[in-house]
């Protein structure tokens, strides 16, 4: 009996380090509405000097649910956007995404904003993509943001 159970914890570790390196367990950082204001992010943005990502959504958003099970547990993406951005998720249709969503003219979800550390918006996508698409978006606007600086 010693010896099947000590096979399966040895299995069940195996799996458990498995998953961890492949990104199955991975999950992107983000900051909710609940938690902070946009105007808090844009300042937090602003003195870490980091381009805001927020993740406009709503629970009821099929696209919304697609993204938040493949593209943001992607260990590529949750390692890119949690070392290089400060990622916010607004629920749409809280008080402060509705304020959100009338201040960036959102009207389809999901939609993504990547904000300069000064507030402007630097780039703007609409619906899901794979992970390989959202880190090309990502280096186009790390990019975009270092050009802007010179």
């Amino acid at each position: 009996m010693k010896k099947i159970v000590l096979t399966m914890s040895v299995i069940s570790l195996i799996v458990f380090v498995y998953a961890c390196g492949r990104g199955n367990i991975s999950q992107l950082s983000f900051v909710k509405n609940s938690d902070k204001t946009m105007e808090q992010m844009i300042a937090e943005a602003k003195r870490q000097r980091k381009v805001l990502f927020v993740d406009v959504y709503t629970t009821w958003c099929g696209p919304c649910k697609w993204m938040d099970e493949h593209t943001f547990k992607d260990s590529r993406v949750t390692e890119k956007f949690n070392k290089t951005f400060l990622n916010f998720k607004v629920d749409g249709e809280s008080f402060d995404g509705v304020n959100v969503g009338i201040n960036y003219r959102i009207d389809s979800f999901p939609t993504y904003l990547f904000i300069s550390p000064e507030g402007k918006v630097l780039h703007r996508i609409e619906g899901t993509m794979p992970p390989e698409m959202l880190i090309q978006e990502a280096d186009f606007v790390i990019k975009r943001n270092q050009s802007e600086k010179h």
